[in-house]
């Protein structure tokens, strides 16, 4: 079974590779995982805490900093989106828009709740002629 990260970094380059530019705007709404990452080894360094001498610092470089690179450059992309400068076409999927191109469009006289199946069990009940002998 693939754990949890191994499964999201797959998923992260190969939408990388098929689909550029909605894998930089997302990045932006990413959780600064290697960054954080990055600074709790630093802190653990600048401490002096035992077992995390100052080579440490580079394995945790080498580690996080390509997520932290992508978190930077999808920051960047992001705000530049968002100004208008660049993929004007391209839509951010975690910013609100539908992606599904709002097919599914439904009239102001749609009821809020239709009662589901109970409803319609309940309604083809009262429509039932009853055996009744007199």
């Amino acid at each position: 079974m693939i754990s949890r990260p191994v499964a999201d970094l797959i998923c992260l380059w190969h939408g990388l590779a098929a689909h550029p530019r909605e894998a930089l705007l997302t990045r932006n709404h990413h959780q600064w995982r290697g960054a954080g990452f990055i600074a709790l080894i630093a802190l653990l360094v600048v401490t002096g805490a035992p077992g995390f001498p100052a080579g440490v610092l580079l394995p945790a470089l080498l580690f996080a900093g390509p997520s932290w690179a992508l978190d930077l450059i999808g920051t960047l992309t992001h705000g530049l989106w968002e100004s208008g400068r660049i993929w004007q076409g391209v839509e951010c999927q975690c910013c609100g828009g539908d992606p599904d191109d709002g097919d599914d469009e439904s009239g102001p006289d749609d009821p809020a709740d239709d009662g589901g199946l109970a409803r319609d069990v309940e309604d083809w009940l009262k429509n039932q002629p009853t055996n009744a002998t007199t």
